[in-house]
């Protein structure tokens, strides 16, 4: 697929850069309108998550044709003001970002019910992410030796036990995994959602670490805190029950389990999938999981975090 081809009707007059997607994306139009043309290979999991989140109420792209044999489809343009964009030329805005907030919330809460994946977020996704940062960050990235690796191994799995017995009150809702300011347009004054193709069962606040210690942008502590209380309110007003104080215990360390997987996909993309700008995002990837491990008991990684050189 190139700019200028015509694909059914479509003509492709802009591939679309979606940073880390193994995806390709491009702007098309027919007919005086413009469209996104996708091609995945996993275009079976993308149609049946889709339909569902469709049916539930959830703001996704609207699907206008698409092909299983070819691996295509065609999607509603969401055009270019995605939440990182937005952040980016206008700086924090907190009415938009409650909006987001508001979506994710109908996201967990009316799309978990016959969601139509079986993948779990349990201990041993927990652990994959966990040797991914390994691998990638630490190993490929960082250079750090095998006794250094080897020193960290129970604070990690300490981390795995206290996420997943600390999270069993708000583990059952559904997951987007990505759920970041690259993943969200604003279109009408509604968060739209894109790639939820990885989604599964979890805990609720993943995505809102995802959201809300985010390397891609720059939100405060003071603007952490606000939001995070505007989620609370938002939880409870759907009828789950938790504490503050529970929240935002289980909270910090999904945080740091996410901010753990997002350093360990720059390091990869940088330096295996030939996308070195990415490498721009680990100092502010790496500040946020050092700042999070400030507020654990997890002595071993968070000495061996702090000695990193940004």
């Amino acid at each position: 697929m190139n700019v200028g081809d015509t694909l059914h009707g479509y003509t492709l007059i802009e591939r679309i850069d979606r940073h880390g997607s193994q995806r390709e994306f491009f702007r098309c139009t027919k007919e005086g309108r413009t469209f996104v043309m996708v091609r995945d290979d996993d275009i079976e999991q993308y149609i049946r998550l889709h339909e569902h989140l469709l049916r539930r109420g959830i703001a996704v792209p609207l699907l206008y044709w698409f092909s299983i044999e070819e691996r295509l489809m065609v999607q509603e343009d969401l055009g270019r003001d995605s939440l990182y964009e937005l952040t980016a030329a206008k700086g924090y805005d907190r009415a938009t970002y409650r909006v987001v907030i508001d979506e994710l919330v109908n996201l967990q809460v009316d799309g978990w019910h016959e969601a139509p994946t079986t993948l779990q977020y349990d201990r041993e996704h927990i652990r994959w992410e966990q040797e991914y940062f390994i691998d990638c960050f630490l190993l490929q990235y960082c250079g750090l030796d095998a006794g250094e690796i080897n020193r960290i191994k129970s604070d990690l799995d300490r981390l795995a036990s206290s996420i997943v017995e600390g999270s069993q009150r708000i583990m059952g809702y559904l997951m987007h995994r990505d759920f970041q300011s690259q993943n969200i347009y604003i279109k009408e004054g509604r968060a739209r959602i894109i790639d939820f193709q990885s989604a599964r069962i979890g805990p609720l606040t993943y995505d809102l670490a995802a959201l809300l210690r985010d390397a891609y942008v720059h939100i405060d502590r003071v603007a952490e805190n606000d939001l995070f209380a505007y989620y609370h309110e938002a939880i409870e007003r759907r009828g789950i029950g938790i504490s503050g104080r529970e929240l935002r215990n289980i909270y910090g360390l999904t945080a740091l389990q996410r901010n753990m997987q997002a350093l360990a996909a720059f390091a990869n993309l940088s330096l295996n999938k030939n996308r070195p700008h990415f490498a721009q995002y680990i100092p502010r990837g790496l500040e946020l999981l050092t700042a999070g491990l400030q507020e654990t008991e997890l002595p071993d990684l968070k000495r061996v975090v702090s000695s990193i050189n940004r």
